[in-house]
């Protein structure tokens, strides 16, 4: 379990761990991933009852690819499992894992369990897009318990596997990685080449405890899209898997005029702005236009990832985000609005027309 700045909130995942029932013990390697607040602390002097805690420290952040790989050097069981700092687990947790390799003792099978949002905190229209049909965080809408996934779905949050298996890959999660993107389905990749199989079972829950709104998510977007270029980087055949939105930024060079005219950065921060208002609006409040408004907002910030990473060293990166701005946030943005005049669909502020105007004079520079 890497952690960061949770000191507000890891006493409930440590005190959940107390509380798993059955009578087999296991042990919690948590590591600190270079906290400036007061979580080391926390888990260094947390006593649990039911358990043993191993609490270690990095001194510098370094993202969770690199603490996993420092708890994975500690581990001494047969069994390990991937959780997380916001991840509380239900009292049938470690049974559950247990149970699921008794039934699938082969080597290569990993067992992934189900992360949801807890039934005690508020669940805003993004969080339930971004779990449900937007599946822009997790694809646990669309998955049948029992099936097998591919590695894509290699997620960390709440996923276990035999120990013997992932040792044997020269090394583990890829500290290229230093957000918190992609660096599990990396890891998944290559164990996939080596045989794994990932056998789902919704019954094994942790509840997903981290509060997202539209500001939190699109900075998580535009980082998922810089990690993306990683992933291409080292794996270029992945490319396959994020096609559409490849093609969405090379279609921006079909724009030339666009590339080379005077847009303003601030006309863009601007559109950014507004598009998060706009979403927000509708926290909670939701619409018939709301999931396809979102998916659009939140791909945009992907691909502003995407080309921030992709063309880090090239004189084109700021205008081609500007080009997306125009060419791809700005659209959605006016066809929304006009959908929404159409349906009686309230707006920020009540004037739509005085929205869609904003948006225009934004767009033209």
């Amino acid at each position: 379990m890497p952690c960061f700045n949770r000191a507000h909130d890891l006493l409930k995942v440590l005190k959940a761990y107390d509380s798993q029932i059955g009578g087999e013990r296991f042990e919690v390697i948590a590591v600190d991933d270079g906290s400036s607040d007061a979580t080391y602390d926390l888990l260094v002097s947390y006593q649990p009852q039911r358990y043993s805690l191993r609490a270690e420290r990095l001194e510098k952040n370094q993202g969770p690819a690199t603490a996993r790989n420092h708890a994975i050097e500690l581990v001494t069981s047969p069994l390990l499992v991937f959780v997380g700092d916001d991840m509380v687990p239900a009292p049938d947790f470690i049974q559950g894992h247990l149970k699921a390799h008794q039934d699938h003792p082969e080597n290569e099978i990993a067992i992934l369990g189900k992360a949801e949002w807890p039934p005690d905190m508020p669940c805003n229209t993004l969080m339930a897009h971004i779990d449900g049909v937007g599946k822009q965080q997790f694809f646990y809408y669309f998955m049948l318990d029992g099936q097998e996934y591919d590695f894509r779905f290699f997620y960390t949050c709440n996923l276990s596997l035999k120990s013997e298996f992932i040792r044997n890959l020269d090394h583990w999660f890829d500290s290229d990685f230093y957000l918190a993107a992609f660096e599990d389905l990396e890891l998944g990749y290559r164990l996939k080449r080596r045989g794994l199989h990932i056998i789902y079972s919704k019954k094994i829950v942790v509840h997903h405890y981290h509060y997202h709104n539209i500001w939190t998510f699109a900075r998580r977007q535009r980082n998922a899209g810089l990690m993306a270029n990683i992933l291409i980087a080292k794996h270029p055949n992945l490319i396959y898997f994020f096609r559409n939105f490849y093609f969405t930024v090379l279609r921006l060079f079909k724009h030339p005029r666009d590339l080379f005219s005077r847009y303003s950065s601030e006309s863009m921060e601007q559109l950014e702005t507004l598009a998060c208002q706009l979403s927000g609006f509708y926290e909670w409040d939701a619409n018939s236009l709301l999931d396809k408004l979102y998916v659009e907002v939140l791909d945009y910030f992907f691909y502003d990832g995407f080309i921030q990473g992709e063309f880090a060293y090239s004189k084109l990166q700021q205008r081609l985000r500007l080009t997306n701005a125009r060419r791809n946030l700005a659209p959605s943005l006016f066809n929304f609005l006009r959908d929404a005049q159409r349906l009686g669909i309230q707006v920020p502020g009540g004037e739509i027309s005085l929205l869609m105007r904003k948006i225009n004079e934004l767009s033209l520079g």
